[in-house]
């Protein structure tokens, strides 16, 4: 696998036409995005599926769902940060269980229709997103200033919730496919202008 994101790498690197270099990188990019997605959701399953066998299944449920709290508000805040950057309107924010979710976000879309639909997907794909960029940032800047145990646990259990939220509920996945092709046209674009 490894082997072929280089090879892809090299050649969006090597390729002279600047459409079809844009065209890859969005490509490269899409990928990248449902590869992180998909590992984080079966890694997730996974941990859980682990704590429900050694624990059950009611304490490995509130393990996931509520002693990594700290995910879930990064979750909600992560829709609402992308849904405000793209212009949308945030109606309500709530980071407590309320039915069969831990937290949601209600957004107004506006403008364009194109512009809402990439409102819509890019809010919804934000827990992706912003996870991945908030656990770089931490392993790069707040990992290297961890010197007391205490700090290092409490940096992991926050790594941790975070992960475990970096998911797409289902109606994040309706909303992220209502968008799908202005998302595509609008890093496409990004990409082609930036070169």
């Amino acid at each position: 696998m490894s082997d072929y994101l280089f090879e892809l790498t090299d050649l969006i690197q090597h390729q002279e036409n600047i459409f079809i270099r844009a065209g890859l990188k969005t490509l490269f990019l899409l990928l990248f995005l449902a590869i992180l997605s998909l590992t984080v959701t079966m890694l997730s399953k996974l941990i859980v599926h682990i704590l429900s066998r050694l624990l059950g299944i009611q304490p490995a449920f509130w393990i996931r769902n509520y002693l990594t709290f700290p995910g879930t508000i990064h979750h909600e805040l992560s829709h609402a940060l992308l849904a405000l950057l793209t212009g949308a309107r945030v109606t309500k924010i709530s980071f407590f269980p309320k039915g069969n979710t831990l937290g949601h976000v209600d957004i107004t879309t506006r403008g364009l229709p194109v512009l809402q639909s990439l409102q819509l997907s890019l809010s919804a794909v934000a827990p992706v997103l912003c996870g991945a960029a908030t656990e770089s940032l931490l392993w790069h800047y707040a990992v290297p200033l961890c010197s007391e145990l205490w700090q290092i646990i409490l940096l992991a259990y926050l790594m941790i919730s975070i992960l475990f939220h970096m998911t797409m509920s289902d109606q994040d996945l309706r909303n992220f496919r209502k968008g799908f092709l202005s998302t595509v046209a609008a890093i496409y674009l990004v990409l082609l202008i930036t070169g």
